[in-house]
């Protein structure tokens, strides 16, 4: 028992003195770093570098498309339909003056005909008193003459009697006979004075013949609903055979290719447009839809800025036009075409300004700061933004052409601090070392936590 410790014991010590010796050796072979003086290069960031240009102010809203004309037709006179146009159906296309209804015309066409005889009527009427005043007045010439005879008779007979030449019944004939004469003008010229009150009562009657003449023909025509312009059919009210009222609608449409949008812009924004936006041909636009697979884009022009602010959202409407021609194309494709309703992103080209640079705007700091990377330092470099986006800024103040802006997040940054640190610059040598400490260590900590472990060795054996 007393020769199994003392071999034992013995064993530990040697693995122990084995294992010292090896550690000796290793720190003894190890190189011998040079010592050099400990420099910081700052942490490594990206840059970009800045380079000014020349931009539009572009002013972006909102809004929703409008057609600039539209019309409900309606009925303006009673009566069955008897015929409406193939293209008269919700998005049908009807050209200018097409009709797309037809009332029945039969009563209308002989209104027209009560007029004409009307018109023939007040017309004989008119033309007998003008015979009549013709009459009238050859009348009274030769019943004034009749006058001048009998006062001549009269006179002749007077002097007879004064030479007891004639006799007193003879004279008073003469004279009721000039008298008579007299009467006879005087009715002459009564009833030549009432021609003019009679002609102005004639010729207003045929006035009145030919109004009801142009009313007739003016329902005749109204029988036949047509579009003043190319237009797109919105809604149908009426069908062949159903009878209309006056005033019954039949139908909606509007104007084809012409369109009004109304977009609210900030008054901020206002300074990016020249002084005379409403004169000439307006500023140019921009019209983008973007709900399809495909964004569609139409250019339009500024019209017109109303004269006050939306008094709920303090913004100034402004009316944007956009014409789109109408070609065969645009009717055939309806899923080009721009449509009442879409809600679109308008951008207004403005005034231009120069010499700004644009950022990132998570690029921009505290108190509208910026860091640049200059001699491999960072320069906290404070700017003048000249307009917000929502993505970018526009900065006019602060930046030179060739500015190293950093790009990489930093916190707590400090004016003057380095720029670069190289993280990765341990020897090789020293993970080898880590490597073989780790393995002594472990034996060591092996020994010491199974005191009682025992290492086994093969045995040599002889064979009988």
């Amino acid at each position: 028992m007393k020769k199994g410790a003392l071999f034992k014991t013995v064993r530990v010590a040697v693995v122990l003195l084995v294992s010292v010796a090896i550690a000796f050796v290793l720190v003894q072979m190890r190189p011998r770093a040079e010592k050099q003086e400990r420099t910081s290069d700052g942490r490594l960031v990206e840059v970009v570098r800045t380079r000014s240009q020349n931009l539009p102010m572009i002013v972006e809203a909102y809004g929703t498309v409008q057609p600039r004309e539209s019309l409900k037709l309606v009925a303006e006179v009673r009566g069955q339909v008897v015929a409406m146009h193939p293209a008269f159906i919700e998005g049908g296309f009807v050209k200018s003056g097409e009709v797309v209804l037809t009332i029945d015309p039969r009563d209308y066409e002989l209104a027209v005909r009560r007029a004409k005889v009307g018109i023939r009527q007040a017309q004989a009427e008119l033309d007998r008193l003008e015979q009549d005043v013709l009459n009238l007045n050859a009348s009274l010439k030769l019943a004034r003459l009749d006058v001048d005879l009998a006062l001549a008779e009269v006179y002749r007979l007077k002097k007879l009697a004064g030479k007891d030449m004639t006799s007193q019944s003879v004279l008073d004939k003469a004279d009721r006979q000039h008298l008579t004469s007299r009467e006879r003008v005087q009715s002459l010229e009564n009833q030549l004075a009432i021609t003019g009150p009679n002609r102005i009562r004639l010729e207003s009657q045929l006035e009145m013949a030919k109004v009801a003449m142009e009313q007739a023909i003016l329902n005749l025509e109204r029988c036949q609903i047509d579009t003043p312009f190319d237009a797109w059919v919105t809604e149908k009210a009426v069908e062949t055979g159903q009878h209309l009222a006056v005033g019954q609608p039949v139908g909606s449409v509007y104007r084809a290719g012409a369109f009004d949008i109304e977009v609210k812009i900030p008054v901020g924004d206002l300074a990016w447009f020249p002084d005379d936006i409403d004169s000439g041909e307006g500023l140019p636009v921009e019209v983008l839809f973007t709900e399809t697979v495909r964004p569609k884009l139409w250019n339009g022009r500024v019209a017109r800025v109303k004269a006050a602010l939306d008094p709920t959202t303090r913004t100034l409407p402004v009316v944007i036009e956009v014409d789109e021609p109408v070609t065969f194309d645009s009717i055939a494709h309806a899923a080009d075409r721009m449509k009442p309703g879409m809600f679109v992103t308008v951008r207004i080209k403005g005034r231009q300004v120069e010499n700004v640079h644009r950022l990132p705007r998570h690029l921009i700091h505290d108190g509208d700061t910026v860091y640049l990377a200059a001699d491999d330092r960072l320069n906290i470099q404070p700017v003048t933004i000249l307009r917000r986006f929502k993505k970018s800024v526009l900065i006019s103040d602060g930046l030179a052409d060739g500015d190293l802006v950093i790009t990489t997040p930093l916190s707590g940054a400090v004016s003057g601090m380095g720029r670069r640190a190289d993280w990765l610059g341990k020897s090789k040598w020293l993970s080898k070392r880590s490597l073989i400490w780790r393995f002594i260590g472990w034996r060591i900590r092996w020994q010491w936590r199974f005191p009682g472990a025992q290492f086994v060795f093969p045995k040599k054996r002889s064979i009988r």
